[in-house]
């Protein structure tokens, strides 16, 4: 199947789970189509939008996401395209992240998304890979993630996702180089734009200074994420939540490696077809100063001058 008609080789899912995701939500098929003709009619009205598009995959996965909520998938659209609009660093200037003089997208870290879909999920695991904290750039993570998402939120099709992240080879040097104002806008673009589900955050390998890290992590992220976040002394503790055909080969699984997932990605990455979808996608931004009423303006609250340690 070609990359534009439908499922993505990087993110697969059986026509059968797509039929499961839609019925725990009490979607139909016609009621779906007729959702989102109503979607993208409101979308071609709203002037901060229209010039921007959409396509109807897209429309479809956040509806999915907003659990079939017409008003909400509005909302998450508008944010969505709002938020990335105010953040073009991380969204904007794909022509020169892509270019072949840019170099090793991955160098620092390891980062990638399951192929089996667990019970309804995505299953993505992140590792910082490299134990120089100069080596660390949160924004070259976030943009990353959020090109690879752009695909997945026109390809893949899943209830929600169940996140893996690996900070053993993090140190302190790590935490004081996370920029807060990236950070906030990241925060705002996966709770206020995406409203991803995220039903579960498995954290291996914490430090001694773990509860520094979950309160850095409080200033952006909503309370119900952090509730969800279980931290694991060993693999065995991490296999009694997840089955382990569902992870990685380093941590005990069946899928590939992380390395291999790194080689997968970078090979599609060089492909044109991609670069042009991602350099297309990195366009689907508001114009803030067309939106009707008082124009949106970012506040950054002194709190996300600096990072709060304590």
């Amino acid at each position: 199947m070609a990359f534009d008609e439908g499922k993505h080789p990087l993110y697969p899912y059986t026509e059968e789970e797509k039929l499961e995701i839609r019925k725990q939500l009490g979607m139909k098929e016609t009621t779906i189509q007729d959702d989102i003709d109503a979607i993208m009619d409101w979308f071609k009205k709203q002037p901060q939008l229209v010039d921007a598009g959409i396509t109807r995959a897209m429309v479809e996965r956040i509806l999915i996401i907003a659990k079939g909520s017409l008003e909400k998938t509005k909302q998450r659209i508008d944010a969505l395209y709002k938020h990335r609009s105010l953040a073009p660093e991380l969204i904007q200037n794909r022509e020169r992240e892509l270019s072949p003089l840019s170099g090793d997208l991955w160098s620092f870290y390891r980062q990638a998304a399951m192929p089996k879909l667990y019970k309804g999920h995505r299953i993505s695991v992140i590792k910082i890979d490299n134990p120089d904290p100069n080596s660390f750039f949160v924004d070259a993570l976030f943009r990353n993630t959020f090109m690879l998402g752009d695909i997945r939120l026109q390809h893949d099709y899943m209830l929600g996702e169940i996140w893996v992240i690996d900070i053993q080879h993090a140190v302190i040097g790590h935490l004081l180089r996370l920029n807060p104002i990236i950070m906030h806008k990241t925060a705002q673009i996966f709770q206020e734009g995406l409203g991803l589900r995220v039903t579960a955050m498995h954290v291996l390998n914490c430090p001694s200074y773990g509860q520094t890290l979950m309160n850095v992590m409080k200033q952006f992220f909503k309370p119900k994420l952090l509730d969800r976040t279980i931290f694991h002394k060993s693999l065995e503790d991490l296999h009694e939540y997840i089955p382990k055909q569902y992870l990685p080969l380093d941590y005990g699984g069946d899928e590939p490696s992380l390395k291999e997932f790194k080689e997968m990605y970078e090979k599609e990455f060089k492909t044109e077809r991609t670069k042009r979808f991602l350099v297309q996608c990195s366009k689907l931004i508001s114009n803030e100063s067309k939106r009707p009423g008082q124009i949106y303006e970012e506040q950054m609250t002194g709190s996300f001058k600096k990072l709060d340690l304590d």
